[in-house]
């Protein structure tokens, strides 16, 4: 089951199955997996910049264009695939600390069912919890603060509304209008002319 966990990722993970299912030993190996692919694809980036800066001490040397487009090319597909490495290790550190606020959650479970708290979790949808997994840090201090930190935390998620980006324009013009900068009229004018222009550059 461990193998393909760590292949999952941490929203296939949660959709998979409910809270209660996952086991504290599983996500721990998985912790230690993804600390393992982090610490390697950190040493092939260490290394790929290690042979990018070889690469420019030999291209002092070269005599022809042909050798410094050969070298050029080099350092153009080391640079790419380091880059493609650290992005990797960006969204890998998300995941790790998705899972370790996960095992913090699981270690902590008969308390927060005690306070209401998993009950919240468990009504959050995956894709809800993955992002509250992926930005909070839960860090380990005392029980006590811990199950305060993350009632409090829950009660926040279960609040906060999701929203498209794309409203963000309306929302200002709303602010505009409660602050009596804009009367309802023009407001409407407004928010239109906006998706009017909207729909003919993406015609364009």
């Amino acid at each position: 089951m461990m193998a393909g966990m760590a292949a999952m990722g941490i929203y296939k993970l949660l959709k998979s199955g409910d809270l209660d299912s996952l086991k504290i030993k599983d996500l721990r190996l998985m912790e230690i997996k993804l600390n393992k692919k982090i610490d390697d694809l950190n040493d092939e980036i260490r290394g790929a910049e290690e042979t990018i800066q070889r690469l420019f001490g030999k291209a002092r040397e070269t005599t022809t264009k042909s050798e410094e487009i050969t070298i050029a090319n080099r350092i153009k597909t080391l640079n790419q695939k380091k880059d493609m490495k650290q992005s990797a290790v960006i969204q890998l550190e998300k995941e790790l600390r998705g899972v370790s606020n996960l095992l913090i959650l699981k270690e902590n479970e008969r308390d927060l069912k005690e306070s209401g708290a998993w009950k919240k979790l468990e009504k959050m949808k995956p894709e809800k919890m993955e992002k509250w997994l992926t930005t909070k840090t839960l860090e380990q201090r005392t029980r006590q603060d811990t199950i305060s930190t993350i009632v409090s935390m829950t009660s926040e998620a279960m609040e906060s509304v999701d929203y498209d980006e794309d409203i963000d324009d309306i929302l200002d013009t709303i602010r505009e209008v409660k602050r009596g900068d804009l009367e309802v009229e023009e407001a409407s004018k407004k928010v239109m002319k906006e998706e009017e222009k909207k729909k003919e550059l993406e015609e364009d």
